[in-house]
């Protein structure tokens, strides 16, 4: 089975965040993932040996991905389209680039 192992901090650039995922599937067909911020977690994790499991598998990732774009698009509504927040004078590192937006 192929594995996968990727890691990546959410705001690398950010002094204020330490926040980052973690993904990773084993040899044996295990998989976890987990998302941390500076002082707790969340783990999703099962395996992917059989097509009920990979169906599952596949279903946590994307009610995840739909939940995080509903509450995305609720912070943007509600707090960025009408200009609740102060743009940052570091155009390099502008955290308010909003794409798709």
């Amino acid at each position: 089975m192929k594995t996968y192992n990727k890691k990546a901090f959410l705001l690398p650039d950010s002094i204020n965040s330490c926040a980052c995922y973690h993904a990773k599937i084993f040899e044996d067909g295990r998989y976890i993932f987990r998302i941390h911020d500076c002082i707790t977690g969340i783990r999703l994790n099962g395996d992917l040996n059989t097509k009920e499991n990979i169906a599952e598998a596949f279903s946590k990732i994307n009610e995840l991905i739909i939940g995080l774009e509903k509450f995305r698009d609720f912070i943007f509504e509600n707090f960025i389209k009408n200009n609740r927040y102060e743009k940052s004078n570091n155009q390099k590192n502008d955290p308010y680039k909003f794409q798709g937006y």
